[in-house]
């Protein structure tokens, strides 16, 4: 039988009908925010992936150049260690510091021998860094024919970017070989601004 345009529809219909929009609408907004997490993971990853990529430009420009490399130590809960280059023809302590209550990988740096403490402002290399042991030295052995000749300065921490799923890590392990650092006992290199706030 022939409907008229003046037919409506019957409950059943509406029912089904109803029932595929709601089971589209359901499957469509669980797509969108599939897509928004991963565009959020993502962001995440490389963020933090550009923050060590950064950090290790400089770190790598400087320690492969430094002439010694100290001992690491912790003071208050922050985890320190220095080395000594040559930047721009004037000796130049530079110390780097894992700071726990910010979860901030900072350096700063001060001439050598001036006197006074010149200590420039910290500067954040990544955030938030987290690390059990963030710098380790390798020392010098005279005697090894590779490159335990001169020191070595691991770092190691996680860089951690985003909150909740969304959140990414990135785990940097480096190992930095100071060419110019052959001496045995460095220990005590540039370690006079431990500690002090600038």
């Amino acid at each position: 039988m022939r409907r008229r345009d003046d037919d409506g529809y019957t409950l059943a219909e509406l029912i089904v009908a109803t029932t595929l929009m709601g089971v589209v609408t359901a499957v469509t907004t669980a797509a969108v925010v599939q897509i928004y997490r991963s565009y959020n993971s993502t962001d995440a990853e490389i963020e933090a992936q550009t923050q060590i990529t950064a950090a290790f430009r400089i770190m790598d420009g400087e320690i492969r150049y430094a002439r010694s490399v100290s001992d690491p130590a912790v003071i208050d809960g922050d985890h320190y260690v220095e080395y000594l280059v040559n930047l721009d023809d004037v000796d130049t302590c530079v110390q780097m510091r894992l700071h726990t209550p910010t979860g901030e990988l900072q350096r700063r740096q001060w001439p050598k021998k001036a006197g006074a403490l010149s200590l420039t402002g910290w500067t954040t290399l990544a955030s938030p860094a987290s690390s059990e042991k963030p710098f380790q030295v390798v020392p010098v052995d005279v005697n090894a024919l590779d490159g335990f000749r001169y020191q070595r300065l691991r770092v190691s921490f996680t860089s951690r970017v985003g909150s909740g799923e969304s959140a990414a890590g990135r785990v940097t392990d480096i190992t930095f070989t100071a060419l110019n650092a052959t001496a045995e006992d460095n220990s005590d290199t540039c370690t006079e601004a431990r500690g002090v706030s600038s």
